[in-house]
């Protein structure tokens, strides 16, 4: 039997993302109607536009020689793209201090997977709220949150959000979902035209139809129609859109740390996040870095190669701890960081040289045949582990006299 977890998206969204920079520029215009247009070499469109404007019948990409009686008084300005993409990018990055996983729809408008942010905040409401701030405290853009189990209805939750961020609990999407109207379903227009003629106004009224029912009279896009007007939620992952090569975490101690288990606790919170991460943007590290920031001010440093691409802490921390056991320290800890670095991405654990006991006595005995052979006796019997002094992510094994 499989189990889904199904995603959970955050839709951010910055309504009149255009028109906000200009506004930043220039809060003059803020009332009075403006038009954002494309260049002169782009044979002049709406790029963006004020509310008023958009209230007359004014949309983004209808050519400027269709809209100039609906905007004849409106104030023209040239869209600045490259200023726009910039400002784009730095608020895309802010955001990747919260989720790396994103899919931008258009600029100013962003899907991020938060499925297992929850556990760093203490509910979905905090991660939107805390997506919310993050943006319009740093660039003084007023942006609206959604969060629901697709992209779909977390666009449509931002829409609908009053104060900022509008959380669709689970169990409640069809409730959210059947007052809406067909005009922003992901479908063709011939599809919406012929959902019109049928009478099908809403999502509520497209749900009443069985999956049989809209697949016979709408093919494809009928089980389209029936997941989203039913709130199905989405079961893949959004991808991590930027690419990273290492990752950190850093533990201020309460107290100063000095014993051997106090060090061992300390690691433990600290691997735990540092796992979670890992395994959150599906990579493995291949060298841990451990610095001690000690009482005395002086520092303590050390590097670690493991043996394979790793996402585990148990192995990080019997890593670590066995090369700590040699380890004399001048003063008590008080600040610990650690470091994941060479990241690769994970699928699982290389195959082992011998996989299991079975397996290493007869790797043994054809080594022992094969000398056996060459020099008439046997002057090896053991086969050890050996990883002293090694730099190489690997395991090694070496004969010994018996």
């Amino acid at each position: 039997m499989f189990y889904y977890i199904l995603m959970r998206v955050a839709c951010v969204h910055i309504p009149h993302f255009y028109l906000q920079i200009e506004y930043l520029k220039d809060p003059d215009l803020r009332n009075r109607p403006v038009v954002v247009v494309g260049m002169p070499q782009e044979q002049g469109f709406v790029l963006d536009c004020s509310e008023d404007l958009a209230q007359r019948g004014v949309v983004p990409l209808m050519p400027l020689k269709e809209t100039y009686h609906l905007c004849y008084d409106a104030v023209p300005i040239l869209a600045r793209r490259r200023e726009y993409a910039l400002l784009w990018e730095e608020v895309l990055s802010s955001i990747a201090a919260i989720t790396l996983r994103m899919e931008p729809k258009e600029a100013g408008t962003v899907f991020l997977d938060i499925t297992r942010l929850p556990g760093m905040y203490k509910s979905e409401e905090q991660v939107a709220s805390a997506l919310e701030r993050t943006i319009s405290d740093r660039f003084h853009l007023h942006v609206k949150v959604g969060v629901g189990n697709s992209r779909f209805m977390a666009f449509e939750a931002a829409l609908c959000a009053v104060n900022g961020a509008f959380v669709i609990p689970s169990g409640m999407e069809k409730a959210f979902l059947s007052p809406l109207g067909i005009a922003r379903l992901p479908v063709t227009d011939d599809v919406r035209e012929r959902l019109c003629l049928l009478g099908l106004n809403s999502l509520g009224q497209i749900g009443t139809f069985t999956l049989g029912a809209l697949t016979s009279q709408f093919g494809a896009a009928g089980k389209e129609l029936w997941e989203i007007s039913n709130g199905v939620g989405e079961r893949g992952r959004i991808p991590c859109a930027f690419s990273i090569t290492d990752i950190d975490r850093e533990l201020v101690c309460d107290e100063p740390v000095y014993s051997r288990q106090e060090i061992k606790a300390a690691l433990l919170e600290l691997l735990d996040g540092l796992c979670l991460e890992l395994e959150e943007l599906g990579k493995a590290c291949r060298t841990i870095k451990l610095v001690f920031d000690l009482q005395n001010r002086t520092f303590f440093e050390k590097q670690f190669f493991m043996h394979a691409p790793t996402a585990h802490k148990e192995e990080m921390l019997r890593r670590i701890m066995a090369a700590l056991e040699r380890v004399e320290l001048a003063s008590p800890i008080q600040i610990m960081s650690i470091r994941a670095g060479a990241l690769v991405n994970y699928g699982g654990r290389q195959e082992k040289l011998f996989r299991s006991r079975t397996g290493l006595e007869k790797g043994i005995k054809d080594v022992s045949g094969f000398l056996k052979t060459k020099y008439g006796a046997m002057p090896l019997a053991r086969a050890v582990r050996n990883d002293s002094g090694t730099l190489l992510p690997d395991d090694r094994f070496i004969f010994v006299e018996p």
